[in-house]
């Protein structure tokens, strides 16, 4: 199938004459319809690398509590730069995966953010745009993807990632169980290039 399919594409390119330049342009065509979606994402170039990462928890006091272990995490570009990919091994801190991939819509002007684990199987979906201030904040409200609890309440999850330089950023993770009419502090995950600590 996989064979004949490739015998007709190359017969329906050389029926129709096509030369490597015109290929070559073709191909250009193609980048060119994700030319806005490749810009926004470059803005979060400093996020790619690898990192090491600590967790931290918010305490009653106020002060936040790191997690014993660091471990390590690799961003990477997907997709000739229409998306970027958060690869974490199974975190020491909490003993599920979770992989996140992150993309711009340049049809509807906004970041998406796709977060999957492998315990509960949820795929949440988040949107949102960056700040003047440089930083990335998406929220799953729109999406209507929150987390469920056992007794049916709703918590919702907005994540801020701020980029401090290019070797290091965080990202606040602050949670709502009123749809977003207020937000607590929920988690706060500092990445720092790896080699550079």
């Amino acid at each position: 199938m996989l064979r004949s399919f490739t015998f007709a594409t190359v017969a329906l390119v050389a029926g129709f004459g096509l030369s490597a330049a015109a290929l070559a342009q073709d191909e250009a065509t193609r980048r060119s319809w994700g030319a806005e979606a490749r810009a926004e994402m470059a803005r979060l170039a400093p996020l790619a690398g690898d990192w090491v990462v600590t967790e931290y928890m918010p305490q009653p006091d106020g002060s936040w509590h790191a997690a014993e272990t660091a471990y390590r995490e690799t961003t990477r570009y997907l997709l000739d730069g229409l998306a970027q990919r958060i690869e974490a091994p199974e975190r020491p801190a909490q003993p599920w995966r979770l992989e996140t991939t992150i993309q711009y819509d340049q049809n509807r002007d906004v970041f998406r953010l796709v977060a999957l684990d492998d315990t509960w199987g949820n795929m949440d979906v988040y949107e949102g745009v960056m700040t003047e201030e440089g930083d990335l904040v998406v929220d799953d409200l729109r999406a209507d993807t929150p987390y469920l609890g056992a007794d049916g309440s709703r918590t919702y999850f907005r994540l801020t990632f701020s980029i401090e330089s290019q070797d290091r950023n965080t990202l606040h993770v602050d949670a709502s169980r009123d749809g977003g009419e207020t937000w607590q502090p929920f988690q706060r995950i500092e990445r720092v290039r790896f080699g550079t600590q």
